[in-house]
C-alpha cells in the first residue's frame, strides 16, 4: 500500500538532506527563494493549465470550494476557539497561539495532497484536479487574505492592511485556474501543442514542491506537545469529520469525495513559516507542526482512501 506513496517520500527526504548539507555551498534561504518563485510563477500554473486543459472538468468538481470553504473556515473557528483557550489560561504565549491556528486551519494541497492523489489513485481518473481546484478556489484566497488578518491580530509585526487581503490576486497560480476554467467553459478548443507544453512544465512542479517542503522538516519544536496534539486533531481529525458530512450531504460520492477528504486532512501549509516570521508567531512550532502533520499525512492518506471507497 504504502510503496505508491515511494516518490512521494524520497522528494521529502532528499529536501531534508538537502538543507542540512547544502551541496554547492548555497544557502537553503536561497535555495527556498529561488525555487518557490519558479515553481510558483511558471511551473504551478503549467500544471494547472495542463490538468485543466486535457479534459473539460466533471460538474460535481465545482462542488469542492464549497467543501473546501467549509473545512478551512470550520477548522479556523475551532482552533481560535481552543488555542485561544490556552491563550486566556497562559498556557501558551500569543505566538503560540497564531502559529497553531495557521497550522490547524491551512493545508497544504497543492504539493502534499497532488502528490498523494497522483499515486494512489488511477492515472486518468482526472482527480487531480479535486487538490488544484481546492486550493485556488478556497485555501489560497482564505489563507492570504482572512488568514493573514488572524495572524497579524496574534503577532508583533508588521499589522496587515487590506491590501495584504488581496495578494492572491497577484499570484498566477490562481489566474491560471480562472483562464482555464473560461476556456473549457466557453469551449475555447487550446493547440495540443500548448498543453502538451503545460504538461511537460506542470512535471516538475510536485517534486519540487515536496523538495522545499522537505527543507522545512526539523525536530526543535516537537517537545511541545500540548499544542501540537490539537494541532494534528483539528488538522487530520476535525477537517476529515467536516469534509465527509458537508460532501455527503452536497452530493460527492465515491473517488471524488475520497480525493477531497485526502486533500481536506493535507498537512500545515509550507508557506505558513514565512507567514509566522513575518508576524512574529512561534516558527519553529509551525515547522514542527509542519513536519509531524506530514508524517501522519503519509500514514493516513492510503488507509483513508481505502475506508471510503469500501
Amino acid at each position: 500500500m504504502y510503496e505508491k506513496l515511494i516518490p512521494m517520500i524520497c522528494a521529502l527526504l532528499v529536501g531534508t538532506v538537502w538543507r542540512h548539507l547544502e551541496p554547492g555551498g548555497l544557502p537553503i534561504a536561497q535555495v527556498r527563494a529561488v525555487l518557490n518563485s519558479l515553481v510558483i510563477n511558471v511551473l504551478v500554473p503549467a500544471l494547472i493549465l495542463g490538468v485543466f486543459l486535457s479534459a473539460p472538468p466533471n460538474a460535481a468538481l465545482f462542488q469542492v470550494p464549497v467543501v473546501a470553504a467549509t473545512v478551512i473556515l470550520g477548522g479556523m473557528a475551532l482552533s481560535m476557539a481552543f488555542f485561544g483557550m490556552m491563550l486566556r489560561f497562559g498556557w501558551i504565549s500569543r505566538a503560540q497561539a497564531g502559529a497553531a491556528v495557521l497550522a490547524a486551519s491551512f493545508g497544504n494541497g497543492l504539493g502534499a495532497a497532488v502528490a498523494a492523489i497522483d499515486s494512489l489513485f488511477v492515472e486518468g481518473a482526472g482527480l487531480t484536479r479535486v487538490p488544484l481546484i481546492y486550493e485556488m478556489l478556497a485555501n489560497l484566497p482564505i489563507s492570504w487574505s482572512l488568514g493573514i488578518v488572524v495572524s497579524s491580530w496574534y503577532g508583533e509585526g508588521t499589522r496587515a492592511g487590506w491590501r495584504t487581503g488581496l495578494v492572491f490576486l497577484r499570484m498566477p497560480p490562481f489566474w491560471a485556474v480562472l483562464v482555464a476554467l473560461a476556456c473549457t467553459g466557453a469551449g475555447v478548443t487550446v493547440p495540443e501543442s500548448v498543453v502538451a507544453a503545460c504538461n511537460l512544465f506542470g512535471q516538475a512542479a510536485v517534486p519540487l514542491l515536496l523538495f522545499l517542503v522537505g527543507t522545512t522538516f526539523t525536530l526543535r519544536g516537537l517537545s511541545q506537545w500540548q499544542v501540537l496534539a490539537p494541532i494534528m486533531l483539528i488538522r487530520h481529525g476535525a477537517a476529515l469529520a467536516i469534509c465527509v458530512t458537508v460532501g455527503v450531504g452536497i452530493g460527492l460520492e465515491n473517488e471524488l469525495l475520497a480525493a477531497t477528504a485526502i486533500t481536506a486532512i493535507a498537512p500545515s501549509v509550507a508557506v505558513g513559516i514565512a507567514i509566522c516570521e513575518r508576524f512574529r508567531l512561534d516558527s519553529a512550532l509551525f515547522s514542527a507542526a509542519l513536519t509531524g502533520t506530514t508524517a501522519i499525512y503519509v500514514l493516513l492518506a492510503p488507509y483513508l482512501k481505502q475506508l471510503m471507497l469500501v
